[in-house]
């Protein structure tokens, strides 16, 4: 159950799904589960099930692969940390900054599953009158035709606590109430689509969701961390219906 990784307050009012939902339940039309009687019925559960294509990257050389990512800021200066390290990706931007790194290859769907399995969320450094290390971001953005404008994040702060945001030309929206949070020591964040619905996912466990309206199909993938946050990747995986 969500339980198992999800802590929510008693007033937690987003709606929540107690189910615990794999990539095709997602993206496929309905979510109920079929039961099978006989070979046959399971044969065409199976024959009915969409085709899938991934795509994954993982961190497990000595340099980020320029074939996948490329350096992006979209707010503030540039520059930061970027190194792949003990097969992590190891990112920290500057001061102010919206500053990681963007696929290069941009993926087309309406139904589509991304995942980004976070190996370590750190504190950001103290900006001038900080009297403490306030908590650091680590965010996975999908960036509907690349632009942050239209984008939507599923965002780990280093206190535990998770923050959902979509933007629509450029107006930012908080979709939770700030009492969503989670212990978790290997949490993978998800970001699913099913047309207009929007699921925010942690290790494939729907926490909240919310609707979307007028984003093209075709999006970008962006890690970064707000401002001089420490944020740490494993990998990234994002899974299209075949078309």
């Amino acid at each position: 159950m969500m339980q198992n990784h999800l802590k929510v307050e008693r007033e937690f009012k987003v709606p929540v799904l107690l189910l615990v939902v794999t990539l095709l339940v997602v993206i496929t039309a309905t979510s109920r589960s079929v039961a099978s009687q006989g070979n046959q019925n399971q044969a065409a559960t199976q024959t009915a099930q969409p085709a899938v294509e991934e795509w994954t990257a993982d961190f497990d050389g000595n340099q980020l692969d320029e074939s996948k990512w490329e350096p992006y800021t979209f707010e503030g200066g540039g520059g930061g940390k970027v190194e792949v390290k003990d097969k992590q990706l190891r990112m920290r931007g500057s001061g102010g900054s919206r500053s990681g790194i963007r696929s290069k290859q941009s993926f087309h769907g309406e139904r589509f599953y991304v995942e980004a399995a976070l190996a370590k969320v750190g504190p950001r450094i103290p900006e001038p009158g900080e009297g403490a290390f306030p908590p650091g971001f680590a965010i996975v953005a999908v960036l509907f035709d690349g632009n942050p404008a239209n984008r939507i994040e599923w965002l780990l702060r280093s206190d535990g606590i998770f923050e959902a945001w979509q933007s629509v030309d450029g107006r930012m929206i908080r979709v939770d109430n700030g009492k969503l949070a989670t212990k978790e020591k290997s949490p993978k964040l998800g970001i699913a689509r099913r047309g207009d619905k929007i699921f925010f996912m942690l290790n494939r466990e729907v926490g909240l969701q919310s609707t979307i309206r007028g984003v093209s199909p075709n999006f970008k993938i962006m890690l970064y961390g707000f401002g001089t946050s420490e944020n740490n990747w494993d990998s990234v995986t994002v899974q299209t219906l075949k078309q």
